[in-house]
């Protein structure tokens, strides 16, 4: 990394540090802010070498990539909705990110990834559907950590709800195939085999 260079004006500059201790834990640093510690859970160890076992001590790295994703896309909605004057009071999120971690330990042949990412999100807002469109269509051309999954093609699954209300607005797909989705297909994958029906004895 270059130091003391210059960029153009247009060029947002973040610089993040680490500095790794004992037992898979972690510590980030952001100049002028409080550090984020960062630790695997205690039941993350899924085979050799067990010594590697997390603590549970602070945010996992997935977890620290989804809350900058939820809080990107969040920042972003606002800066949009100042610019389409859409008013809204409250805007929630939740995401949960299925990934694969077999290639992480014991499979080696395989890569983790993401299979799948699910974000919802839902405004206290008594504008129409279709301005939230509008403005669920301009968040994801301008918010720079959801062009990032998307361009990695990470299978993205968004869903817009209205406060107060449980059915969704819409629902957005990214990076995904017609058919069923990679969490449909691993939940069909988790469910126990039906056994077979026992024949009745006959006389």
């Amino acid at each position: 990394m270059k130091e003391g260079v210059k960029y153009p004006d247009y060029v947002g500059v973040s610089d993040v540090t680490t500095q790794s201790y004992e037992h898979m834990r972690l510590a980030a640093f952001f100049d002028g802010q409080p550090s984020i510690m960062f630790d695997e859970p205690e039941g993350f160890d899924i085979g050799d070498p067990p010594d590697l076992r997390g603590r549970s001590r602070g945010w996992t790295p997935v977890h620290a990539q989804l809350a900058a994703l939820a809080g990107c896309t969040s920042i972003t909605i606002a800066v949009v909705a100042r610019d389409q004057n859409l008013k809204y009071t409250d805007l929630t999120t939740k995401i949960r990110s299925l990934i694969d971690i077999r290639g992480f330990f014991f499979d080696l042949h395989l890569q983790p990834k993401y299979q799948q990412v699910n974000f919802d999100l839902t405004l206290r807002t008594s504008t129409t559907t279709s301005h939230i469109k509008a403005l669920a269509k301009e968040t994801h051309r301008r918010c720079p950590q959801l062009g990032v999954f998307r361009l990695a093609k990470i299978p993205l699954v968004v869903t817009w709800y209205r406060a107060g209300n449980k059915r969704p607005l819409f629902e957005e797909r990214f990076g995904l195939r017609a058919g069923r989705t990679p969490e449909e297909r691993l939940i069909a994958q988790a469910k126990p085999a039906k056994k077979p029906a026992k024949k009745r004895a006959t006389k």
